[in-house]
């Protein structure tokens, strides 16, 4: 049976305009039956071209309440990434579906990166130490995502408390990486979001499941 893909159209608005991850997304896509690839591509379709029009999208026409949770809570975030892209452009639309409510919680969200620089970081200090909760295998691997927090407590929580999945083989990351690798520091929040290629002058373990355990006692 031929392998069903999203409509390449889509699929270089999601790469070149909004900044998405591919890889990310069609991991998720292709976990997919055939029956709703082809319901999503053309519900995917027809928002790509209707949030090119002035008005706003429709979600008695564009929203999907119909299949499993797995399937409406994909299409739900398709549609939050579209209904920013159909009002904002380049990095304005980016930092909108990078700090989305729905991004960052349990469910599935695509992947934003965050290309260029928001501001000037070069007043910051030059090296900046920042934490990161995430796997083992992340940290060996040396795979990291952009975001990073400059609050080991937030890093903790984030390790410990936010996530529902396997917690012994989550650590906390203490790391170095100078200003120039800051593509935005978050007002309001210790998030610091670092520039896709940046590179970490240091990186250690800093928490352990075991040693975040005997902290509790």
């Amino acid at each position: 049976m031929k392998k069903i893909e999203p409509p390449q159209e889509v699929l270089d608005c999601l790469s070149n305009e909004m900044n998405i991850n591919i890889k990310h997304f069609l991991t998720k896509y292709h976990s997919f039956d055939y029956g709703f690839k082809d319901k999503a591509n053309v519900l995917l379709l027809s928002m790509l071209n209707d949030s090119r029009k002035a008005n706003k999208l429709d979600s008695n026409v564009h929203y999907y309440e119909k299949g499993t949770f797995e399937q409406n809570d994909f299409m739900q975030a398709m549609f939050d990434c579209f209904t920013q892209f159909n009002t904002k452009k380049e990095l304005e639309l980016h930092k909108a579906i990078y700090e989305h409510t729905n991004r960052g919680g349990e469910n599935w969200f695509p992947i934003v990166e965050i290309t260029s620089p928001v501001a000037n970081y070069s007043t910051q200090s030059e090296v900046l130490t920042l934490f990161r909760g995430c796997s083992l295998n992340e940290f060996e691997s040396k795979g990291y995502r952009q975001s990073w927090s400059s609050s080991f407590d937030v890093a903790k929580a984030f390790a410990y408390t936010h996530y529902d999945i396997p917690k012994e083989n989550r650590v906390v990351i203490k790391a170095t990486v100078k200003n120039s690798d800051v593509a935005w520091m978050r007002s309001g929040e210790s998030e610091v979001v670092l520039l896709p290629d940046f590179t970490l002058l240091s990186s250690t373990i800093e928490l352990t499941y075991n040693q975040y355990c005997q902290m509790r006692k």
